[in-house]
């Protein structure tokens, strides 16, 4: 893996026609991870859909990370799990359940927090405005480099990350980037990832 790690989100909303296929094309370009999200779906076929989603990123060698659903984690034996801080606070017990726990965290407090209920690192958003969060504004690089030096745990900035943009985000202190919409989005995943590649020399 690079230091500077690029991880993919998944946003079945943004291309429910091509899914699948969109999924192939990113476990094929050059990111580190992947979370599949789908808060949509229930739990009966999140794990129908996770068993195919895990299929690909073994063809890969991609790590997978799950969302929310702990048992499943469990039971398909995925690389990690990532929750939303208040399901941390709900769950503290939940970092003995996973090999590796991500909490997305939104104030510099709830990173201390996170990091001292056992979670191995840290979802910071939204850094950026995005069209995922229409009408708010990011909490900018500010808000990241805080988040940065108030933990030792890896900070991954997620909201709005482009080419672009990214080299700022690197220079807070953030051990990677996270994206959604646009690598759900664009037609040729991995050219895209190239591109942040490249802006990170």
């Amino acid at each position: 893996m690079s230091m500077f790690k690029l991880i993919a989100v998944t946003d079945q909303a943004s291309c429910p026609e091509n899914f699948w296929t969109q999924l192939q094309l990113l476990a094929a370009s050059e990111i580190d991870a992947l979370i599949f999200r789908a808060k949509e779906l229930p739990p009966q076929e999140y794990y129908r859909q996770a068993s195919q989603v895990q299929k690909i990123c073994r063809t890969h060698q991609l790590p997978l990370i799950l969302h929310t659903y702990q048992d499943i984690c469990r039971r398909l034996d995925t690389y990690g799990l990532q929750v939303s801080y208040q399901q941390l606070l709900c769950q503290p017990q939940l970092r003995a359940q996973v090999q590796c726990l991500g909490v997305s965290i939104h104030h510099a407090d709830e990173a201390v927090r996170a990091a001292d209920l056992g979670a191995d690192y840290l979802l910071a958003g939204h850094i950026f405005a995005t069209s995922c969060k229409q009408g708010l504004p990011g909490r900018g690089l500010d808000f990241l480099s805080a988040v940065c030096a108030a933990t030792s745990l890896q900070v991954y900035a997620i909201g709005g990350i482009t080419p672009a943009n990214i080299g700022q985000i690197k220079k807070t202190g953030a051990a990677g980037a996270c994206l959604m919409s646009s690598l759900m989005t664009c037609p040729e995943p991995a050219v895209l990832v190239q591109k942040l590649r490249q802006a990170l020399l």
